[in-house]
């Protein structure tokens, strides 16, 4: 199962890739997990391991199983909210159906197999070192480059990576950044430079030729709340210089310092969110409990926008409007209270040790250590360590949610649920 799931979140991003075959229109990720479900069905009951996997979702924490299950349930009501049809179907298997499932057995594997947790983290720094280089191969020689991110009156040169779009990029790698934060500069601390620090590097280089303002607003916060709970002093001086190299390069390039100061200039992209804005709130105010339903907000463009300069949207950018108006009250209740659960839980005072103590190996420092049970070069995920990880990748997530849809992709939603799996 572990390799079934690596794969799962390495294919993530083939949703991409469609095609159809029968009722529904499908894509890679759609049924790769469908062979997931069969993977895990067979190896339950050959192993008789199906009451095992029973009481184990059982044990969840309560208020964890209770937000999963009315998010779930809001799933249900938007899938009927406004009327049915094919598109909606497809929205509740992505969005809901297929991640929440993989949710559940990948939180049953990894309860079972603890160690296996450090293998999707090394999945996820080569995951990041691939797209950054292939990023910074795009912006020096635009190989692989659309002509319309080439750079023009109304948009820099901007890198995307192998995915459709400089911004869904963005959404993918930030989050991802942002959970390898502990483990990278704990690192840092007695290694100036190794090949975890070097791949997260190439990442985070690859997110800033994307020059997506949301991608960066996200890790920033996530680098400043590390920064104030958790990091020493010696971390705080590395961060603290690297941010004054990042200020002094915003500075002196020409398009990153435009692409900061231009929103104060009336540009085209910061006028349209809060366009979007007003017209999610217009989509509120239509249906203010229980949502318009998946797609809600694209079906009813035309009727909802007063802004004659901006092209059909399907979602308002921002993650409150995006789940109030696509699953109503209780998608966004549940949402946000399943993050906070995970956020509070990451940055309480009994998981992070005090800045000044040593590390032991068992408190912070342990993300990085050697699981015994793990061959030579295998960084170890441990009870705490994972729970501030994932805690500062929900950060990050909700600041670019901001101003941007960090879940209501195929990909977006399947790392999320992946991710959370990871914690205890």
């Amino acid at each position: 199962m572990l390799y079934l799931l690596i794969i799962t979140f390495i294919l993530a991003p083939a949703y991409a890739i469609r095609f159809n075959l029968g009722f529904l229109p499908r894509n890679i990720l759609m049924m790769w997990v469908f062979l997931v479900w069969i993977a895990f069905v067979v190896n339950v009951i050959a192993k008789k391991r199906a009451r095992i996997f029973l009481t184990a979702v059982k044990n969840i924490r309560k208020e964890i199983l209770l937000t999963v299950g009315f998010f779930f349930i809001s799933g249900i009501i938007s899938l009927f909210i406004k009327g049915f049809d094919q598109a909606k179907l497809g929205q509740f298997i992505v969005l809901f159906l297929q991640p929440i499932s993989i949710f559940f057995i990948g939180k049953f594997f990894f309860e079972q197999h603890p160690q296996s947790k450090s293998y999707l983290l090394l999945t996820t720094y080569y995951l990041l070192a691939l797209a950054g280089l292939y990023a910074i191969l795009q912006y020096f020689t635009l190989l692989g480059l659309p002509q319309i991110y080439w750079g023009n009156a109304n948009e820099p040169k901007r890198a995307l990576s192998f995915f459709a779009h400089p911004n869904f990029y963005a959404l993918w790698s930030a989050p991802l950044l942002a959970l390898l934060i502990p483990d990278v500069f704990e690192n840092l601390k007695s290694k100036i430079l190794n090949l975890k620090s070097l791949a997260w590097a190439l990442g985070a280089l690859g997110l800033l030729l994307s020059f997506s303002r949301a991608g960066f607003l996200g890790l920033a916060a996530a680098i400043g709340i590390y920064l104030i709970v958790a990091a020493e002093a010696k971390i705080r001086k590395l961060i603290f210089a690297a941010v004054i190299v990042m200020v002094i390069v915003i500075i002196s390039v020409p398009n990153l310092r435009w692409r900061f100061v231009l929103p104060f200039y009336g540009e085209k992209s910061a006028i349209s969110r809060l366009s979007l804005w007003h017209t999610g709130v217009k989509a509120i105010k239509e249906s203010p409990i229980f949502g318009l339903g998946l797609t809600g907000f694209g079906n009813n463009w035309q009727k909802l926008n007063t802004d004659p300069n901006l092209d059909t949207h399907n979602f308002p950018h921002n993650v409150f409007l995006n789940f109030w108006v696509e699953t109503g009250l209780l998608g966004l209740i549940s949402f946000l209270g399943l993050i906070s659960i995970y956020i509070y839980r990451g940055l309480r005072p009994s998981v992070i040790p005090a800045a000044t103590e040593p590390r032991s190996g068992e408190g912070l420092a342990g993300i990085h250590n050697l699981d015994s049970r793990l061959p030579a070069g295998k960084a170890g995920f441990r009870g705490n360590d994972i729970k501030l990880a994932v805690a500062l990748f929900l950060i990050c997530l909700l600041f670019q949610g901001l101003i941007d849809n960090p879940y209501f992709k195929n990909d977006l939603a399947m790392v999320f649920w992946m991710v959370l799996s990871l914690s205890i």
